[in-house]
């Protein structure tokens, strides 16, 4: 099985057959990348056949590495050159959701310069040096053009940080399902066809004009399935003719000299392996994979298989490359992709096979690790094993262990470290499994080798991730199962790992139980259980628990104890069916669709509404009141400077203030009919579930955007809407402010003296991220760490942050903005960052730095710093 390394050394010299293949391993994220900044997709096959045939003219002077960055840097200049390629047509929906579909859009609005490191951090994982390097620009201007690109989408989706870097995860997502159409013929010619590498045209070709095709005004998710299952079997099927050799296709039969070279082949996997994987032969033919793949064999070359496909070589052939796959170590398996390919039906038994395979060779590595326990201890760092040392001093370890180490790459294997007990163990490593073409377009791989890299999940020893990981895994797994739209067998796995992943958080084991020595659910899995109440299924299951076990001070509950594995299982046929909506809490919510103009709109529909409840606030005279009219209330009592009746409107909240608190702040916001053009809300706006609550977002269109409007609507009981209340606090510390800088000044003598928390108990979150601040200024470790979300840090990580990270004093910052944010992951249902703007420079304008905070027992704190 050749390589991508092995292609790319041949293409170096001179193979053109061996670039095409080689091109072919990188297509999917070169096609990516030049989509992603504006490349129609009709333009995009012949975008990247010139910026590879620019490639394979200085190709011979590269590293792989640096032929890669030069990639991105020739496309890039292409763009620049040649910006009619770029998508000034209309912006097809390719994506498959129109939310990823909408922040795709939104990113060809921002100026290349911003588009570019945005991209490449984001979607392509690269380092500040390579983005500088591809664009051309320093480091510090890469950080402040993608600053501005951040700002921009915020601005333009009315989204705060948090919310603009979930979209931007969930859009990477789909990137990652869609195909680009490749550079070259999809069939690739022999080897004797001759690359041509004319001369780049020095003027732009004009765009060509796009072809109507019925399958794009089918709506956003048939085109997703055109675009990723389609090609995939129209591309493979083809494929599938030439995969491996010319054999199959050329041949009228299957022949002997055929059948023996298959032989050989297999053979030749076989006898390579043991070597590849670091082990011996006699371990080797232990291995069940091994067994079960030489059993295959027997029945593929049998009298009766050979007879029955002799007159069909293409299905014989295909058949052969399945055992294979079977017989090759998993890098193998990998590397196959990159010369053969395969029907998108068959993905789902490679992957299946891959996955059984990285498993048993999970457990033989892991048990020589353990065998050689002792000898591992040389790895210890600072108290704690360390895989980075286990690599690096693998020439020292006994023979048998040394080879184990260095084939981990063959098994596509990473060595990590159980929390539990400080023991080594394994996690698949499936980057370049993830890059392979047929991997790439496939509509489920991508997910299931995200859920496959982290597996397994627990042992008896409890959990190996962070619990907020587990329940991140879980309401995925759930989406996706109600999402399926097709039959496919790796789903059966996923729907067990859900059962048994939630049963695990929820049960817990002997040796990891869930309740701690008093007999109370220990607080970590508290916030759990609410985070998992955000999820139609689960919901269902855990909401009579979370109120019993609230009402109990967490202690028992006997929907706790009648529980059954199986239940939740049934719970998620309910939902599919749709029988679950009637069972939970306002699961089936009345949404009359409306679109309000906002041109000529007068508050007359809602005067005598807001004239009945200003007087008694009694929520029941919201009951059954569309959501768009109790947001007009709303408004209405702050044009009218009513802050009671807006504090009225607000939903409770841990963070919602006292009536007395609010209206000594209150600040009049800016007049909705000046600020919007119009709101439209709908039974298909944003929803989401936090235990009983339902949260709705309608969608404003202002003419600038401003936060303070961005309002989330939320219901609880009896079709009764209200305000989500949404924390904001702004200082200009350059201008009106000042007191602000002496209050936060004083806050901070006072607490740096004996770190009394008390003395922060009314600190707003804005003035305690000013203490932090200047704390940090001042290099006090002591308050910086008083100031933050519990942490195990030791003081030498704290002077390592302040050395690697250029905070800026205190004194010299422009602006603080505090802005509490909606966080259905929390318990609380909200986060917090706060926005820094300091000069960067005389030239430069105002620079932004993000910092999230969290509400805790003492307070707001800061959280996250470790990102810094």
């Amino acid at each position: 099985m050749t390589s991508e390394t092995d292609l790319y050394r041949k293409a170096q010299i001179g193979d053109e057959f061996a670039f095409k293949l080689w091109a072919d391993t990188i297509q999917p994220n070169m096609g990516r990348f030049s989509y992603q900044l504006g490349v129609s997709i009709e333009a995009l096959p012949k975008f990247q056949r010139r910026s590879l045939q620019q490639l394979h003219r200085q190709l011979e002077y590269l590293t792989q590495e640096q032929a890669q960055v030069d990639l991105y840097k020739i496309m890039v200049q292409q763009l620049s050159t040649n910006s009619l390629e770029l998508e000034i047509k209309e912006n097809l929906a390719v994506l498959g959701f129109p939310e990823d579909d909408e922040l795709h859009a939104e990113l060809q609005k921002l100026e290349l310069n911003q588009r570019i490191p945005l991209v490449l951090t984001h979607f392509h994982n690269r380092s500040k040096v390579d983005i500088a390097m591809i664009a051309e620009k320093t480091e510090h201007q890469i950080i402040q053009t993608m600053n501005d690109g951040l700002q921009a989408l915020q601005h333009n989706l009315r989204l705060d940080e948090a919310q603009v870097f979930q979209r931007l995860a969930m859009l990477q997502k789909s990137y990652q399902r869609f195909m680009p159409p490749a550079p070259f013929d999809q069939e690739i010619q022999g080897a004797d066809e001759k690359f041509s590498v004319p001369e780049v045209s020095k003027t732009t070709a004009s765009p060509r004009q796009i072809r109507k095709k019925p399958a794009i005004v089918l709506g956003a998710a048939s085109l997703f399935l055109i675009t990723v299952i389609g090609v995939s079997f129209s591309v493979n099927d083809q494929l599938m003719e030439t995969a491996g050799t010319s054999e199959g296709k050329q041949a009228e039969k299957v022949t002997d000299e055929m059948v023996a070279d298959w032989h050989s082949k297999y053979e030749m996997i076989k006898e390579t392996s043991p070597e590849r994987l670091g082990m011996s032969q006699k371990q080797y033919v232990q291995l069940d994979y091994v067994k079960l793949a030489d059993a295959e064999r027997e029945r593929v070359f049998s009298d009766e298989m050979l007879d029955s496909l002799k007159d069909d070589p293409i299905k014989m052939e295909s058949t052969v490359y399945r055992l294979f796959w079977q017989i090759e170590t998993p890098q193998g398996m990998v590397d196959s992709l990159s010369s053969n390919s395969m029907l998108s039906s068959a993905v789902d038994d490679f992957l299946l096979n891959y996955a059984a395979k990285t498993d048993e060779l999970r457990f033989f590595v892991e048990g020589m690790m353990q065998k050689y326990q002792q000898e591992l201890e040389t790895t210890i760092v600072m108290g704690q094993l360390s895989p980075e040392k286990l690599v690096a001093q693998s020439h020292s370890y006994p023979e048998q262990l040394r080879k184990v180490i260095e084939a981990l790459p063959e098994y596509n294997l990473l060595a990590i470290v159980n929390p539990n007990d400080n023991q080594f163990r394994t996690i698949r490593d499936v980057n370049k499994l993830n890059q392979q073409h047929v991997i790439a377009s496939h509509p489920y791989a991508f997910q299931y080798l995200s859920w496959l890299s982290g597996e397994p999940y627990f042992d008896d020893s409890g959990f190996f991730w962070p619990i907020d990981n587990i329940t991140h895994n879980l309401i995925s797994m759930e989406e996706s199962l109600l999402v399926e739209e097709e039959e496919s067998a790796l789903f059966d796995g996923i729907e067990v790992a859900y059962q048994q992943t939630f049963w695990q958080l929820v049960k817990g084991s002997d040796s990891s139980p869930v309740f701690d020595k008093q007999g109370k659910v220990k607080v970590e899995y508290q916030s759990a259980w609410n985070s998992i109440a955000s999820s139609n299924p689960m919901a269902f299951i855990i909401l009579p628990i979370l109120e019993e076990m609230e009402a109990s001070e967490w202690t028992t509950s006997a929907a706790y104890d009648e529980l059954e594995f199986h239940d939740l299982q049934d719970a998620l046929e309910m939902e599919k069916s749709g029988q679950l909506a009637d069972k939970l809490p306002n699961g089936n919510l009345m949404i009359e669709d409306e679109f309000v103009d906002m041109q000529d709109f007068d508050y007359s529909r809602i005067q005598s509404l807001y004239e009945s409840f200003k007087v008694s606030h009694d929520l029941q005279l919201l009951s059954g009141v569309q959501p768009l009219d109790v947001l007009f209330v709303y408004h209405y009592a702050n044009k009218v400077e009513d802050a009671k009746t807006q504090w009225h409107l607000l939903a409770d909240s841990p963070l919602k203030p006292t009536l007395e608190t609010f209206i000594r702040d209150w600040k009049q916001i800016p007049e909705l009919t000046k600020t919007a053009r119009w709101i439209e809300l709908s039974s298909n706006s944003f929803k989401q579930r936090v235990k009983d609550k339902v949260y709705m977002y309608p969608q404003v269109d202002m003419y600038e955007f401003d936060e303070r409007l961005d309002l989330l609507l939320v219901t609880e009981k009896n079709q009764i809407w209200q305000i989500d209340y949404r924390q904001y606090e702004s200082y200009d510390l350059q201008g009106e402010d000042q007191q602000f800088k002496q209050t936060v000044d004083l806050l901070y003598q006072a607490f740096s003296v004996d770190q009394q928390q008390q003395l922060l108990a009314e600190a707003k979150p804005g003035e305690i991220a000013g203490v932090f601040f200047k704390a940090v200024e001042n290099e006090d470790i002591l308050t910086v760490k008083n100031l933050m979300e519990e942490v195990d840090w030791k003081d030498e990580d704290f002077t390592a942050l302040f050395e690697s990270h250029s905070f800026r004093p205190f004194s010299e910052l422009a602006q603080l903005t505090f802005k509490s944010h909606f966080a259905p992951n929390k318990a609380t249902g909200h986060a917090g960052s706060v926005e820094i703007l300091y000069a960067s420079g005389l030239q430069d304008g105002l620079f932004p730095e993000h910092f999230f905070m969290e509400k805790t027992k003492n307070g707001w704190r800061m959280s996250n710093i470790n990102e810094y």
